[in-house]
């Protein structure tokens, strides 16, 4: 992608003069004129501090009736090098890229405004075929490539290795208020770029002990297998280890799909995209398939009531995607031997952060136990109402992660 001679400062700032000479390049036509720009915030959520504003940017052209949209985007590092280097590759994928701007943080970005006319909760089944054959598709362009190198892009785990002496000094509160004591320096020297997720989730594991486990989706067996991982990751890891490398999205939430009327699907924020086993991103897809952000809002979470396809179904659609597609090169027994390792790493790194920042507030363990004393109906009348929706979903979270800990 090259970029025109435009400033960023002025497109931001929405000078239509700047804005015509992109739509031009753009279009491939001098024959284009941008009158007026206006930009709308498109997240705003009241509760979350949003690291990466997104907005949508509305031209009005001479002329013409229609205005043209945009999206202009900050991002950090990992999705600036993904449009620098790997979107070119997946051209049905990402939106297209018009513009980027390289900064210390990451960048600026403006990109297609693609529509979204099949929100989540109106996926089909052919819908969510289409979404895990694509997926399987992305990962079978950079399938044990040699140019994985070149990508700019961290691995899932191995990094520059973090020391208990570092982890200490960037995070003292941790080990003052115990957290730290839960993650051994063995597991420390075997988790790499994760350490900080790590110490993130045995502050959610103490949080979760403190209130006397959530009944009916974790108990003392789900915690101390918890435990037990944040003390020796090795049984969890060495399976995803020794999986072929690919290009990750690494947060294949509902969210970040849009899916047009054209059978177009088109995959958003690469922010987490990294390198690794194919089976991370499989295992992100199917475990947060049934969250839904309602009105694109992640503070207000919904739970899908039913699902189009089931877990297992979406699992051998992605098998035999990549088998059709790679053949030999594909080994699918070692990757469905993984998909237990690869649950119990979501669950770890991503629902017990979440946990110690959700319960950090609650009065004690008497209240929560009081709580959850409550009926449906009840608890519709509080505000611990989104625990209606969650308990089943989070029930099921965790009994498939203490069935994959057992099979380790």
């Amino acid at each position: 992608m090259n970029n025109p001679q435009v400033d960023v400062a002025e497109l931001q700032n929405r000078d239509p003069e700047a804005w015509t000479e992109l739509l031009r390049k753009v279009l491939g036509t001098d024959e284009v004129a941008v009158t007026a720009v206006t930009a709308k915030r498109l997240r705003t959520s009241k509760d979350i501090s949003y690291d990466y504003p997104v907005s949508r940017y509305r031209l009005t052209l001479r002329d013409h009736t229609d205005p043209i949209t945009f999206i202009g985007k900050h991002t950090n590092v990992a999705e600036t090098s993904f449009y620098q280097i790997c979107a070119r590759d997946f051209p049905n994928l990402a939106p297209a890229c018009h513009y980027l701007h390289v900064s210390e943080r990451g960048g600026w970005l403006v990109l297609d405004d693609v529509p979204n006319d099949f929100p989540a909760l109106k996926w089909t089944p052919a819908h969510a075929e289409q979404l895990i054959e694509q997926v399987a598709d992305f990962h079978t362009v950079y399938w044990q490539a040699d140019g994985l190198s070149r990508l700019a892009l961290p691995h899932y785990i191995e990094g520059e290795p973090t020391s208990l002496e570092d982890l200490i000094e960037a995070h003292p509160a941790f080990f003052e208020q115990g957290p730290g004591a839960v993650l051994s320096e063995h597991a420390l020297n075997h988790v790499g770029r994760l350490a900080e997720t790590f110490l993130k989730a045995a502050n959610g594991l103490l949080v979760m002990r403190s209130l006397g486990g959530w009944p009916g989706i974790l108990g003392e067996t789900h915690l101390t297998a918890v435990a037990d991982l944040l003390d020796d990751p090795v049984p969890m890891l060495e399976p995803l280890k020794h999986l072929p490398l690919t290009l990750l999205h690494g947060d294949l939430h509902s969210h970040h799909w849009q899916l047009t009327l054209f059978a177009e699907s088109y995959l958003l924020d690469w922010q987490q995209a990294m390198i690794g086993p194919g089976v991370l991103d499989l295992v992100s897809f199917t475990e947060q398939f049934d969250l839904i952000y309602e009105n694109g809002d992640p503070a207000r979470l919904l739970v899908r009531g039913e699902r189009p396809l089931s877990d297992e179904t979406m699992i051998d659609s992605y098998l035999l995607t990549m088998s059709a597609r790679l053949g030999k090169k594909f080994d699918g027994r070692a990757v469905r031997r993984a998909i237990p390792a690869a649950r119990c790493l979501h669950v770890l790194t991503h629902w017990l952060p979440h946990f110690a920042t959700w319960f950090s507030d609650m009065p004690n363990k008497y209240t929560w136990q009081k709580v959850n004393r409550l009926s449906d109906e009840q608890l519709i009348q509080t505000p611990f109402r989104a625990m209606v929706s969650f308990r089943p979903y989070l029930s099921g979270v965790f009994q498939r992660f203490l069935q994959s800990y057992k099979t380790l």
